[in-house]
This record gives C-alpha cells, sequence and structure tokens, in this order.
C-alpha cells in the first residue's frame, strides 16, 4: 500500500443544483439503507475510555510499542480531540441469523430504540472498533492524523459517523480550518465526507529517521551544545578583561 501523503481540507462548495441535489439525496439514502452497523453501537470524546494498546490493534499494529504510547499521548492531549466508537461484539451477535432477528417486530424495535437514546457515551462493558483523532492549535486549525476501523466491522458507515462526529467538537470550539493527512489509499474514504484538495496547494513533508539519528541523535545534543557556547562566551570575555587590565597597567 502507498505510503505517500498529502494534506486535504473540508470543502466548502456552492449549493448544487436541484436535480443534482436530489441524485445525492437518494444515493445517500440507498447507501445508508444498506449499512448494518454492529449492535449497540456507541461514540465517545472522553480519551478515558479509549485504552492505546487496544486501539494499536484496532489499527492493526498490536505489536506496535511506539504506536500506542503516541496515541496514550495523543488520547490525553488537552488540545487534541479524539472520538471512540464502541459496540457489543463479544457474542459475535453481527451474524447474519442474528441480524435477521432484529429486523422482527417486538423486542427488535424495542432494542434498536434503546441503541439509538443509548448511542451517545453508552460504552461500559463495550469493545473498541473504530476511532478517530485530531491534533489542534487550540484555537484555529485542526488536522485529523487518524481515522480508523477494525477490519471486521468496515462499510457499516462507522468510519463516516467518526467523521461527522469528529467534525462536530471541532464545530464545538470553534475550529473551522480542518485537514487531515491522507494516504493514497484513504482519499476516496476522505473525498466521499467532504475533503478536498489544499487551497494552499500543502503537501506534508516529513523528517526523516536518518535525519534525526544524525543531527539530534547522541552525537548532537542541542542542550549540552548552548552550555559549550555559553562557556566558549564567557572565556573570551575573560580573556578581553585580562588583555584590558594589562593594558591599562
Amino acid at each position: 500500500m502507498a505510503s505517500t501523503s498529502s494534506l486535504v481540507r473540508v470543502s466548502v462548495s456552492t449549493r448544487p443544483a436541484r436535480g443534482r441535489a436530489v441524485r445525492g439525496r437518494r444515493l445517500l439514502q440507498t447507501n445508508r439503507a444498506s449499512l448494518t452497523p454492529p449492535p449497540g453501537l456507541a461514540f465517545t470524546t472522553d480519551g478515558n475510555f479509549l485504552d492505546p494498546e487496544e486501539a494499536a490493534t484496532v489499527a492493526g499494529l498490536g505489536n506496535d510499542e511506539a504506536h500506542a504510547r503516541k496515541l496514550r499521548e495523543a488520547f490525553s492531549a488537552t488540545e487534541g480531540i479524539v472520538v471512540g466508537a464502541f459496540a457489543r461484539v463479544d457474542k459475535e451477535s453481527n451474524s447474519d441469523a442474528t441480524q435477521k432477528n432484529r429486523r422482527f417486530p417486538g423486542s427488535s424495535l424495542v432494542q434498536m430504540g434503546f441503541d439509538l437514546i443509548a448511542g451517545e457515551g453508552d460504552v461500559e462493558g463495550k469493545k473498541l472498533v473504530g476511532y478517530a483523532r485530531a491534533a489542534t492549535d487550540g484555537s484555529m486549525v485542526a488536522t485529523v492524523d487518524e481515522v480508523v476501523v477494525d477490519t471486521k466491522y468496515r462499510k457499516r458507515g462507522i468510519g463516516r459517523r467518526l467523521v461527522s462526529k469528529l467534525y462536530a467538537e471541532l464545530r464545538n470550539r470553534e475550529i473551522y480550518d480542518v485537514g487531515a493527512r491522507v494516504p493514497e489509499s484513504a482519499e476516496k474514504f476522505f473525498s466521499k465526507n467532504g475533503f478536498g484538495p489544499d487551497v494552499e496547494g500543502a503537501v506534508l513533508m516529513r523528517l526523516s529517521s536518518d535525519t534525526v539519528e544524525t543531527n539530534y541523535g547522541d552525537a548532537f545534543d542541542p542542550k549540552r551544545q548552548l552550555k559549550v557556547e555559553k562557556v566558549r562566551e564567557c572565556l573570551l570575555l575573560a580573556m578581553e578583561k585580562a588583555d584590558d587590565a594589562k593594558d591599562t597597567g
């Protein structure tokens, strides 16, 4: 899978023509009707409910301790935003037989209503099936860093709802300039969720690990370098004073 990524931003387009808007609504309704989210799907923006190791596993990086550490910092960051998606999947209740039973009147309708009511924050006893996170500058700009859904529960609208709830939280903080780091493999998903090319044509760049090792590893300590320069400055000043004392003597 290609790792190339670029920065895209939420697109604000003009109002579409009526015919195109109607077709778009019909297509959206059809897509939504075909989605079957796992039972008890609930969301939270409280990072305390998200376990970094479990989140790393959902992202397919269960053995990557560095990624788990990065997630731990992101989930606890004051200026960061995270949305977790949880569901009742302990008994694999989203099998075909169970889904058919849930469509029958009676108990299935009661459960459906309960899920809709408790869908916000009712994550106790449920399993993490996806998450999204964004970093902000605390006032104006945000960048979506990850939108992840467990491979078992994709194509059910969870990713779309994660992006929607993440953006709603950003609006609550009055942050409207929202970008995303998007690899080529995810361009279609972000495009469907309202993201488009950056107006300034920005392309994300990264500091390579070789550069870090060469310039910021053990061979180069910025604090030590400052101390050396300060000592050198003090020595030169002392020598100048000594020379002045000889001249005046």
